[in-house]
């Protein structure tokens, strides 16, 4: 499980520009966490850098992960952890992937069409699309700056919308379910 720091969410740089769509409802969430790991030697926390400024056509997309960060900010500092420039004890890397999927249906006998006529007809079973979707994946990992040694990860799954307000919501809940077992607890306050 090791990573190396300065590879800075190199593969999820490219695919997070639809992120305005994503949205968890129904988010499939899996957890990995590094064996005899003490959490709690662990105080200040850096984001990996993100920049889709220098790309104009997707500079609309910026505020669906900007909400993102914003969210994963406060779920770092609900646990205690201090947002730094320099010198971090935890590097959180984001990955966002996004996947076009087709939704089939497998024809049965049903399907088929009446026939009258010759007997010279062949029915097959066949995969038919019945609709088209988008599937979005989140990725986080938090990496330990001393040992450069990935230490947690947590990747969300879910369909996404087009409608933003929505999505807002949605992306408010589904951050907050990625971190539900996060080791760390969020403070009492």
């Amino acid at each position: 499980m090791k990573t190396n720091i300065t590879m800075k969410t190199n593969f999820f740089t490219c695919l997070f520009f639809l992120l305005p769509l994503l949205v968890f409802s129904q988010t499939i969430v899996s957890y990995d966490k590094a064996k005899d790991i003490d959490f709690s030697k662990y105080k200040t926390y850096q984001i990996s850098s993100l920049d889709v400024k220098t790309i104009p056509e997707f500079e609309p997309k910026v505020s669906g992960l900007n909400l993102i960060l914003e969210e994963i900010a406060k779920q770092m500092e609900s646990r205690g952890f201090i947002k730094v420039v320099q010198n971090p004890d935890l590097i959180v890397n984001l990955g966002v992937s996004i996947v076009s999927k087709d939704q089939t249906k497998e024809t049965n006998i049903q399907d088929a069409p009446l026939y009258m006529g010759q007997r010279d007809y062949q029915w097959e079973s066949k995969e038919v699309v019945i609709g088209s979707y988008n599937e979005g994946t989140v990725t986080l990992d938090l990496v330990d700056t001393q040992k450069e040694k990935l230490i947690w990860q947590v990747v969300g799954a879910s369909v996404l919308s087009e409608k933003r307000d929505v999505n807002r919501k949605k992306i408010i809940k589904g951050v907050k379910k990625m971190y539900k077992n996060f080791p760390v607890k969020p403070k009492a306050y």
